[in-house]
């Protein structure tokens, strides 16, 4: 049954088209929007790594990386360009589902005033979908034990094919006061939608066929409020992805405390904080988080606990994740407000 059940998810992702996604999307900013490259970072590098449906069959397992940074920090210029750069490749089932992509971004940032933000983006990229049809097994290839040499008397599309792809986005981006400074009053938001596929790409294994990848609109939103006087910062969050009949809507907020201040002179004491978040993909899972920060490196952790029909032959056990992160300038020292292009 389980096996079954897990046919029944892969075979969904294919006749629908569903995207990859990772449950700690503010850490794989290009995917969720070509207008965060470059947006509120001097330079940026990400390493996503995640591992699904383990407990039910061959695991969907996907893996990404991503470099993003803004071309110009001259506090006198109104406006700079952006670029980035994300790849990611994604494997599920015994036949090796796999789909891999390349996504060039180039967004144009706007500074309106010194806490307000805004960016457009666009996204060009080049993928492939493939299968192992060789690790498929048949019934009539079982003379009693499975036997390879017997030929199934299928017939099968073609292995793999390639195709174009293009996003496009809007983003705004706020930020007042400090946060991760001893007063901590200030608060910081981030607003935007982006548009994906735009119906280029193919969806199908067989040249007989002329079926489109369903295009995809993303909402996202997360603010930070830095609670006056304490070293806690409340940061909620929220994402929905619409692509034909699939639907995602994730919410929630992560919690964030100053484990230790840097000194201000030498350096040689580094910031230091820890993240504790709680989130719920709809009809899915619950999404627990947890994230180490220094100075400009970050690790995080998260694990899907699945709630959704599936349950049954998950045992509640969904996917973990894994997000390692460089950034320049260092959050804790990212004062917003200023008139820095950042």
């Amino acid at each position: 049954m389980k096996k079954l059940l897990f046919l029944f998810i892969t075979l969904s992702c294919i006749g629908y088209g569903q995207d990859i996604h990772f449950s700690q999307y503010q850490e794989n900013p290009l995917l969720v929007n070509p207008a965060n490259a470059g947006l509120n970072k001097d330079l940026r590098a990400i390493v996503n790594y995640r591992n699904q449906w383990k407990s039910v069959g061959a695991p969907f397992q996907t893996m990404a990386v991503s470099f993003d940074m803004i071309t110009s920090k001259d506090p006198s210029k109104f406006a700079a360009i952006g670029v980035g750069f994300n790849l990611f490749n994604d494997k599920a089932g015994d036949a090796n589902l796999s789909h891999t992509q390349g996504n060039l971004s180039v967004s144009s940032i706007l500074r309106l005033d010194n806490n307000n933000k805004l960016s457009i983006g666009l996204q060009a990229g080049f993928g492939q979908r493939g299968i192992d049809y060789s690790a498929l097994r048949w019934g009539n290839q079982y003379d009693g034990s499975y036997n390879s040499t017997i030929s199934s008397n299928e017939t099968l599309f073609e292995p793999n094919y390639s195709f174009m792809d293009a996003g496009a986005g809007i983003a705004w981006s706020y930020g007042e006061g400090s946060t991760y400074m001893t007063s901590n009053n200030g608060v910081k938001a981030n607003v935007g939608v982006s548009y994906f596929h735009f119906g280029l790409p193919n969806a199908t294994f067989s040249s007989a066929n002329s079926e489109k990848l369903h295009s995809r609109m993303t909402f996202h939103a997360n603010m930070e409020f830095g609670k006056p006087n304490t070293n806690l910062t409340l940061i909620p969050s929220v994402l929905v992805n619409l692509q034909n009949k699939q639907f995602e809507a994730v919410i929630g907020s992560d919690f964030r405390y100053l484990l230790q201040e840097g000194s201000k002179y030498t350096g040689f004491v580094q910031e230091a904080a820890i993240t504790i978040g709680a989130h719920y993909r709809y009809a899915d899972a619950l999404i627990a988080k947890l994230m180490f920060e220094y100075s400009n490196y970050s690790v995080g952790f998260s694990y899907d606990i699945n709630v959704s029909q599936l349950s049954t032959a998950s045992n509640f056990r969904g996917g973990f994740e894994l997000a390692l992160k460089f950034v320049t300038p260092s959050p804790f020292k990212n004062k917003v407000g200023t008139s820095k292009f950042r």
